[in-house]
Parts: structure tokens; C-alpha cells; sequence
């Protein structure tokens, strides 16, 4: 996998967060994941295509879900419901929707897909074995969560 369609995935989720939902977040690393079996218990998984293909997962326990959601829609939300499924989707549009903006004007030819939101603890994903996937693990004051880039060039 090309290492500079890692970045853009990091400073948008980042950027995201903070507009979008007023939480601030801090990368703790990367790491090659060999399945994508998650610990968390929500998933947005948003589909790209183009010069290269894959997914990218925002995956996160449902109490910082519930916060996302809550600070999005300015409303207190306690349990998962659809409102949360939305406001996931949303954010995991609007990360890769910023990462695209930014591969493209670096130049890269890139579609996203809608995303789609999974709910269950420790649900599994499957990918294609021969797709590379990195796990960014973020931090911030209401949970950890993690986004996976899983690509492949075309």
C-alpha cells in the first residue's frame, strides 16, 4: 500500500472529529492488521475505487458513538439508535470524504461509496486476503477507536 494514502486518512479523521463533533483526538500509532475482527462495537465502512480500491472502517465502542452523535445533533444520546447509525455514517463520509479532496488534488482518481454502519461487539469484517490493511488507533477523552485503510492499487 502507498504510504502517502495513510496520511490524508489520519489528518481527516482528526479535522473531522473536532468540526464536526467538537472531540478532539490524538493518533497512538499504526500497525498492520492481519484480519478485521473489531473490538468495538460500531463500524462505518466507506468503499473507494478508482486508481486504488478498498475500504476504509471507522470502528469505536458505542459510548464515544453516542457522544458523536450527541455533540452532533446537540442532543444528549445515551444508547445506540438511529439517529447514532446516521451521525456515524456521516462522520465516516465526511472523513473520507475530506481524505479524497486531499488525494485528489494531489493528484489520485478516486470514488467513494455511501457508507455503511455495522453494530455488534466484536463483529467481524471481511476483506479481501490480498488487500493490505493499516490500523490507525486514535484516543480521546470519551474512548479509543480505531480506522483501518485497507487499499489495494488498481
Amino acid at each position: 500500500m502507498n504510504v502517502a494514502f495513510i496520511n490524508p486518512f489520519i489528518e481527516s479523521t482528526l479535522r473531522s472529529l473536532d468540526m464536526m463533533a467538537n472531540i478532539q483526538a490524538e493518533k497512538s500509532g499504526l500497525e498492520l492488521k492481519e484480519d478485521l475482527i473489531t473490538t468495538y462495537d460500531v463500524s462505518a465502512i466507506i468503499g473507494l475505487t478508482g486508481e486504488t480500491s478498498g475500504s476504509i472502517i471507522i470502528s469505536m465502542p458505542e459510548a464515544l458513538a453516542c457522544r458523536i452523535a450527541s455533540n452532533m445533533l446537540m442532543e444528549e444520546i445515551k444508547t445506540l439508535n438511529k439517529n447514532v447509525e446516521d451521525a456515524i455514517g456521516e462522520i465516516g463520509n465526511i472523513v473520507v470524504g475530506d481524505a479524497r479532496r486531499s488525494l485528489i488534488q494531489d493528484g489520485h482518481q478516486l470514488n467513494i461509496s455511501i457508507p455503511t454502519v455495522v453494530i455488534g461487539v466484536g463483529h467481524k469484517i471481511s476483506r479481501s486476503g490480498d488487500v493490505p490493511c493499516i490500523a490507525i488507533p486514535f484516543t480521546t477523552e470519551f474512548g479509543d477507536f480505531e480506522v483501518n485503510v485497507g487499499l489495494r492499487e488498481s
